[in-house]
């Protein structure tokens, strides 16, 4: 049984978790790995080989688990790293709520878009920002209320729900998303490095696109797929939950109380080349950082340049609308109180 927050869009833009008919949160049933668990090579990956010693290394394989029906129909794939059962619970959680995440981020967007009182044009409208700004705090302070690229947003929503769901058509023959679990932070750089890193530098997760050989050590290094690298920070449930640890204990469901496992795979998916391509710069991370990408100079003035292209804008915004109009919540603004807002357009 799924672990995924049904979230239902109502005329009031206000959204519902819906738990399990037996009222309880449960985290999806997979089966755990037994003793030799059958591994395979659908893409037909090359050994690699050492270009002085000709020694061959295999590269990682896939884990054949059977289950989530993602997997089986390749809208990710197990590697063989995945072997704990535990750790393809949480993120086949996040996987699946990031989903409805996009989708209800769109369905937020559009219905913002239809209320404006102007049409949008080419530049911002300032009848529009301010409605926006009354409507909607999330899309204020992640994207500066510019009614003008609220079409844009919601179309990187659209492009995440198609592609994270499909196969074929991803990029060419690279359609492959490799899914590697690293708890431990065992994975290396091409250097031989820690490729997760450590201390409070250490990433949460990576994302390394098809052919883009060099950066990590060789055996995750793929010609036909992407590879996310799950790190030792991902799976720390204390700073990234899933969200529905999150909507069933009695916390304020605030953004310094929210992050969780969901917008770190809303991030890395937007870095995958079939998606939106999104560069590692400026790459900033955490709701304060990224409502700040969405503005520069002084006076402050909306900085869409750089909004578009840092992943946690869309992540962050994707969390910040779902819980501003989540049940009792609905309606109400769930920046935290005491934390300025950089954003006053």
């Amino acid at each position: 049984m799924r672990s995924i927050i049904l979230l239902a869009l109502f005329t009031s833009l206000c959204a519902a978790i819906a738990q399990h008919p037996n009222g309880e949160w449960r985290t999806p049933s997979l089966v755990a790995r037994v003793n030799n668990q059958q591994v395979a090579n659908p893409d037909n990956e090359a050994d690699d080989e050492d270009p002085v010693t000709k020694t061959k290394t295999p590269k990682s394989r896939v884990l054949v688990i059977g289950e989530p029906k993602e997997a089986v129909d390749r809208w990710f794939d197990w590697d063989e790293t995945c072997t704990d059962q535990t750790e393809r619970q949480e993120i086949t959680a996040a996987f699946q709520d990031a989903l409805e995440l996009a989708a209800t981020s769109s369905k937020f967007l559009k219905a913002l878009r239809d209320r404006l009182p102007k049409q949008p044009g080419s530049a911002a409208n300032k009848d529009n920002v301010a409605f926006v700004v009354q409507e909607d705090p999330a899309f204020t302070q992640m994207f500066y209320a510019q009614d003008n690229h609220i079409d844009d947003v919601r179309e990187t929503f659209d492009v995440l729900l198609q592609k994270m769901k499909s196969f074929n058509g991803r990029n060419g023959d690279k359609n492959g998303v490799r899914f590697i679990c690293d708890k431990e932070g065992k994975v290396k750089s091409a250097k031989g490095e820690s490729f997760c890193g450590t201390g409070d530098t250490a990433a949460q997760a990576i994302t390394t696109n098809a052919g883009d050989h060099g950066i990590i050590e060789s055996k995750y290094s793929f010609d036909h797929s992407a590879s996310i690298v799950f790190c030792p920070a991902f799976f720390d449930r204390t700073r990234f939950p899933n969200m529905f640890m999150i909507a069933g204990v009695d916390i304020p469901k605030t953004l310094d109380h929210v992050d969780c496992k969901e917008r770190i795979m809303l991030h890395e998916w937007l870095h995958l080349k079939f998606t939106r391509d999104i560069g590692p710069s400026p790459d900033e991370i955490g709701f304060e950082k990224a409502a700040k990408v969405a503005g520069k100079s002084s006076p402050r003035k909306a900085d869409w340049a750089n909004a578009k292209k840092n992943c946690d804008n869309y992540a962050w915004y994707a969390l910040y609308a779902y819980w501003n109009n989540n049940g009792d919540a609905c309606g109400q603004d769930a920046w935290p109180a005491g934390v300025r807002k950089p954003n006053k357009p």
